[in-house]
């Protein structure tokens, strides 16, 4: 049992119990007593929220970190990045998924959705850092045999799927329309269905994408995907990374089904693939939109924070409006709206909650004022929210787990 005192959560200075990592107690500060465990007396040094999710990475590729800088995302692919992968070991895919994990961790983000291969060792290196989230092994259309199946991957699969770490999913991922045939996209759509896993894919990623699909198939990629039965057999298990390239059709046929689409603008911005997300059209039309980083060779970081700035500022300056999706919006973007897509349940700090949250540090200097007694609760979760979406990067952030554990105060604060 752990006793966090003197914690700011939802603006109030509160008292925090975590008991085999559930959320126990939530009082007044001052109320609780820790018998037994840790007791951290935070001194109102420390702001709990909710974890974030990082909806889309691969995470195996930070080694990869700002390879090919200045090429689009086609000569990215296979000038750089196909040869570099072509030379990872297994060893490889843990080293990096873990130190991955680490620097997520380190930011506020505890659960992600990944998509590589070697995904056993993937799937070792995530419980090892203590994360959850879903990891899919992508495939195309070179991993299927001449029968149409992936018979050399689903021994491993259906045993990393029956002996999976709690907390992670494991599932198989098209990589992209333009990588993986028709055929093969309806199968990994019965393959999830019968299975009840999330379909995971790059979808309308580019201009480029979006009108070889138009010219090739006659529709756009979200309505190809449609006719495939997709769409229908994946439903709120649809997770399409980037979704950036889309008409109202699009948009109407995936808040239909109440997919998950998600947001790179990091990667969308360095990659030159556009920025003219339509939050605002998908949110409305039913869409749950979540938030990712993609990984390190495309967005040098796995820095959270520094995405949900990215995100809030490019929809207010597209369209020319500072009110469009502010600081409390996109946090929800970036952690509840994560924790659903994946089918996890409810992360938190309400008693009840599976205990995922992560440490605001009040002292830097970024966050001067945002506790002072002049202010309302509301006004300080409002205010902390603005400063950590606008002035703050992940530097900011601090890990529960490394508060002082020797069942005294924290020496550390």
């Amino acid at each position: 049992m752990e006793l966090f005192k003197n914690i700011y959560i939802d603006g109030t200075l509160s008292d925090l119990i975590v008991d085999h990592d559930c959320v126990v107690a939530l009082a007044a500060a001052g109320t609780l007593r820790g018998d037994e465990g840790a007791v951290h007396d935070c001194r109102g040094r420390y702001y709990a929220l909710p974890a974030m999710v990082n909806m889309h990475t691969h995470s195996a590729m930070i080694g990869m970190r700002s390879a090919g800088s200045g090429l689009p995302l086609q000569r990215w692919l296979h000038e750089v990045i196909f040869p570099l992968e072509a030379k990872l070991q297994p060893d490889d895919i843990y080293d990096g998924v873990k130190e991955a994990c680490n620097e997520m961790r380190a930011g506020g983000t505890l659960a992600f959705n990944d998509m590589y291969f070697c995904i056993d060792r993937a799937l070792q290196a995530a419980h090892d850092a203590g994360m959850e989230g879903s990891i899919a092994l992508s495939v195309t259309d070179r991993d299927f045999d001449t029968d149409g199946e992936l018979s050399k991957l689903l021994d491993t699969f259906d045993h990393l799927y029956a002996n999976g770490s709690q907390g992670i999913t494991v599932t198989i991922a098209p990589h992209s329309i333009y990588a993986v045939s028709g055929k093969h996209l309806q199968y990994l759509a019965d393959f999830t269905h019968e299975r009840q896993l999330p379909y995971h894919i790059h979808i309308s990623e580019t201009r480029t994408e979006r009108e070889d699909c138009l010219r090739q198939h006659g529709v756009a990629p979200v309505v190809y995907l449609d006719r495939l039965g997709v769409l229908d057999k994946t439903a709120t298990r649809f997770i399409g990374a980037h979704a950036l390239w889309l008409d109202d059709t699009e948009i109407a046929l995936l808040g239909e089904r109440h997919c998950n689409v998600v947001h790179c603008p990091n990667s969308n911005l360095k990659l030159g693939s556009g920025c003219r997300f339509r939050y605002v059209e998908l949110r409305d039309a039913g869409v749950n939109v979540t938030l990712g980083t993609d990984g390190c060779a495309s967005s040098d970081n796995l820095d959270m924070v520094e995405a949900m700035k990215v995100m809030s500022l490019l929809q207010k300056g597209t369209r020319e409006d500072p009110s469009v999706l502010p600081a409390r919006e996109v946090f929800d973007v970036a952690s509840t709206n994560g924790w659903h897509a994946l089918g996890l349940p409810h992360h938190g700090l309400q008693q009840g909650d599976k205990a995922r949250f992560f440490l605001v540090d009040l002292s830097r200097p970024v966050f001067n004022g945002v506790t002072a007694p002049t202010l309302s609760a509301d006004q300080r979760h409002t205010l902390l929210l603005d400063r950590l979406v606008y002035a703050a990067h992940a530097d900011s952030i601090r890990d529960p787990r490394h508060l002082d554990t020797n069942h005294t105060t924290d020496t550390t604060l």
